[in-house]
């Protein structure tokens, strides 16, 4: 798809209700909370009880429209793999009622129930079944291969139970008479039936997927849930969130930020920009919406333009070789961001950084990372003036695409999601792990392993000073390798002591004896 560099193409959708409709207020800051989503996204708390297994698996890899009458609002993508997919599914097909109807029942099947659906109770003047009626609705010809049998009969005699406030859908049944019963009985069986071969399509998926991820757990599941901030737009009893309020960028910087190229290109199709979570750890991930133009440039009115005044130089061949073997044999930087594959996958890939990211913010991010990325764990580096601005010229020349591999997500099942709840988990386990034993999920990215802090005979060998010494000037200065930062620009001189603390008790050990006098 083609757009214009500059400008926004014309567009009917209004961007404020856009927002509100895709609920992207819900994880990111910059963007008020959505009003409608609440209302939309189907409470999971029962789904268990509610949707065929089979079908929940399956529409985790490939959500599609069900219902009709909910607007813009829609289920994204969240490119979910099949172990991801599995163990979600485990952790939802948990979720069930206690009690069940006390007079669900099969119907007769000497009744029309076809008549009955169609004519009688004139469920078509919303509903498609057998290419009658209209697509205002869900489609009952596959119902059944989504709904328990169960959940649909309590749904058609109990609609306001089951259905979101406000439904349209009108209650006809009485549950103090008989026949009442029997119909909705009758109608239930003809609707579940519809979607008997569809169903068993699914049931042959999900066995599959049973009997080759036997090692994933409900857990995981919820685990993923969890991380992927779900519980923002549909209700969960028993759950909380992992996030206080956003778990993504605050959007009103945006066009700050990103060139609008990119931005127009990334809306259509988002690609992994922080592989493990915005922040790193919690695994959260930008789903896809799969936005037609119209919606792409009406999201692009709301996020709107910004001058861009500043210019970075380009610099000569001999300098960017000189700043690549700086980034390599010197600076931090590759500890977190890749560049041409090689390097850590905590932060963006900086191998296209240019393609992507203003002169402004590439000058900030480098120079003030804390005032430009707040909530990020980049911590600010000493650096001369003359390499900042050979540094900041290489980054912005980053624009060839042929350099790297499409980006990728890490895998929530191989690297377990967390939550982020103190300064170690947030700035160190992604190395060093969450017990210290130096296996974090940017591990297998570095060129040796980091420190094993668990290791009680290691660690008493090393001085409270000199943990601090490390934490403060990063491991260049303390003679270990230069990709582990020096945090002592961004972190407090109690939070270091902290940090201190903390290694003590991962490794269970004291300093050595001579240090403490």
């Amino acid at each position: 798809m083609v757009y214009l560099s500059y400008g926004f193409a014309q567009t009917t959708i209004d961007p404020k209700n856009l927002i509100n409709e895709l609920g992207c207020g819900n994880c990111h800051l910059g963007a008020e909370q959505s009003s409608l989503i609440p209302l939309r996204a189907p409470d999971l708390s029962s789904s268990g009880s509610k949707y065929n297994s089979s079908f929940i698996y399956d529409y985790l890899k490939e959500p599609h429209s069900v219902r009709k009458n909910i607007g813009l609002s829609r289920m994204p993508n969240f490119n979910l793999s099949d172990e991801e997919a599995y163990a979600l599914t485990l952790y939802l097909e948990t979720k069930t009622l206690q009690s069940k109807s006390d007079h669900f029942n099969r119907g007769d099947r000497s009744i029309d129930a076809f008549k009955l659906i169609n004519e009688d109770y004139q469920c078509t003047s919303c509903h498609l079944l057998n290419e009658k009626g209209l697509d205002r609705s869900i489609d009952l010809n596959s119902t059944g291969a989504r709904l328990k049998e169960e959940w649909i009969y309590e749904t058609i005699f109990y609609p306001q139970k089951h259905i979101a406030e406000g439904t349209s859908m009108p209650m006809f049944f009485d549950d103090t008479n008989e026949e009442s019963k029997i119909a909705a009985g009758s109608m239930t069986q003809y609707i579940y039936s519809k979607g008997n071969d569809k169903l068993k399509q699914l049931d042959k998926k999900l066995r599959k997927a049973r009997k080759k991820f036997s090692h994933i757990t409900s857990e995981l599941g919820r685990q993923i849930f969890l991380s992927q901030n779900c519980i923002s737009c549909h209700t969960m009893e028993d759950e909380t969130s992992w996030f206080s309020d956003h778990n993504a960028p605050d959007l009103s910087g945006q066009a700050m930020r990103t060139k609008k190229q990119w931005l127009l290109s990334y809306l259509e199709e988002p690609k992994p920009i922080r592989p493990y979570g915005y922040f790193p750890g919690t695994g959260s991930r930008m789903p896809n919406y799969s936005l037609n133009s119209d919606e792409v440039n009406s999201i692009m009115q709301w996020i709107g333009s910004f001058p861009q005044k500043t210019t970075i130089e380009e610099i000569s061949n001999f300098q960017s070789n000189k700043i690549h073997n700086l980034l390599e044999n010197q600076l931090s930087c590759l500890g977190c961001h890749q560049l041409n594959e090689k390097g850590g996958k905590v932060g963006p890939d900086l191998t296209n950084a240019g393609n992507r990211l203003t002169d402004g913010y590439i000058k900030m991010a480098i120079e003030h990372p804390q005032m430009v990325m707040p909530e990020s764990i980049m911590p600010k580096q000493v650096i001369n003036k003359k390499t900042t601005q050979l540094l900041q010229s290489f980054i912005k020349m980053q624009v060839n695409e042929k350099n790297s591999n499409p980006p990728i997500y890490i895998s929530l099942v191989e690297n377990q999601p967390y939550k982020v709840d103190d300064i170690y988990i947030a700035n160190c386990s992604v190395c060093h792990g969450l017990n210290g034993a130096g296996d974090g999920f940017n591990a297998k990215y570095l060129p040796i392993s980091p420190g094993n802090l668990s290791d009680s005979e290691t660690i008493s060998q090393r001085s409270d000073d000199t943990l601090y010494e490390t934490l403060y000037n990063g491991g260049r200065i303390m003679k270990k390798h230069h990709f582990m930062p020096s945090w002592g620009l961004k972190l407090s001189h109690s939070e270091i002591v902290y940090l201190v603390n903390r290694i003590r008790q991962l490794c269970d050990c004291d300093g050595l004896e001579w240090s403490k006098k």
